[in-house]
């Protein structure tokens, strides 16, 4: 059955967002895409004709989800320690979103897709911004699901990045075990909720390996060397950040979170994460 209403994507040119907009163009479905950047983006124009301009933290978004059926947010801060912003953890994945979901609530918007992450209910910040959004999209009143993911590919590119400076961290033994996911499969599984579907669901990748296999994929493939940290020494190192850098502090504390405990969720599509690193263009990464 084809969907009927627009679609509004908002977070429309992070990588998870362009790949959910080229799919919902595939099927030639109305949609908006809902960005904070006036700059020319000329793929996006070429998706969709329909595009917002306003920063969703600042507010700056009043009527955006007018005329709109279904809102899917891809919306957050990126956890990249090469990918600096001004804006808090609290202000890219909650408020923007709590501003989002308020716009939608006053024009009657029907469906709400969120994309959290999984471990939303444990204690971190990173954490805790995303669940403060899951809490006020239950108590919305408005249809939903909630997508935890284990995790991207693409949020792995830091381990790329500092293998071309010759190491690759891993906190602990590098025995905790992921399923992590490619964008353009996470899209998939976005789009196939947009009618219905659960009220929160966790999805995965189609393999499960351990941290320490996954660092030896990216020195087989970029070079550098595999270095343990120990946990003892990552926790000195993530709370001397405090002094320096909340941000900082806030990204290695996830890193050292999700590297250290199982991350293991519902496995779906089929790119692996060694198909994700022969398609990385090395030339790209900082």
């Amino acid at each position: 059955m084809q969907h009927t209403g627009k679609i509004l994507i908002a977070g429309a040119t992070g990588a998870l967002g362009m790949e959910i907009i080229k799919q919902l163009h595939q099927k030639n479905l109305p949609m908006r895409a809902l960005t904070r950047s006036a700059k020319d983006n000329i793929e996006l124009d070429q998706l969709t004709g329909d595009v917002f301009v306003g920063d969703a933290a600042k507010n700056e978004i009043d009527g955006a989800t007018s005329g709109i059926s279904t809102v899917i947010s891809a919306l957050g801060k990126s956890v990249s320690l090469f990918t600096p912003t001004e804006e808090s953890f609290f202000e890219s994945d909650f408020l923007a979103n709590k501003n989002i979901l308020d716009d939608a609530i006053k024009n009657g918007v029907k469906r709400f897709i969120y994309v959290s992450i999984k471990g939303a209910d444990t204690g971190y910040t990173i954490a805790q911004a995303h669940k403060m959004f899951e809490d006020a999209l239950r108590e919305s009143g408005i249809e939903y699901t909630i997508i935890r993911p284990v995790g991207f590919f693409s949020g792995l590119n830091d381990l790329a990045i500092l293998a071309k400076r010759k190491v690759i961290p891993i906190v602990g033994d590098g025995h905790a075990r992921t399923n992590s996911i490619h964008h353009k499969d996470l899209a998939k599984a976005v789009v196939s909720f947009l009618d219905e579907g659960p009220e929160m669901i966790e999805v995965g990748g189609p393999k499960i390996h351990t941290r320490l296999e996954m660092a030896k994929m990216v020195e087989e493939k970029i070079g550098g060397k595999v270095v343990k940290v120990p946990e003892v020494f990552a926790d000195f190192g993530v709370e001397l950040q405090k002094i320096f850098s909340e941000d900082i502090y806030n990204k290695l504390d996830y890193f050292k979170f999700v590297t250290t405990n199982d991350m293991i969720a519902e496995p779906f599509g089929s790119i692996t994460f060694r198909e994700y690193l022969d398609s990385l263009d090395l030339e790209k990464l900082p």
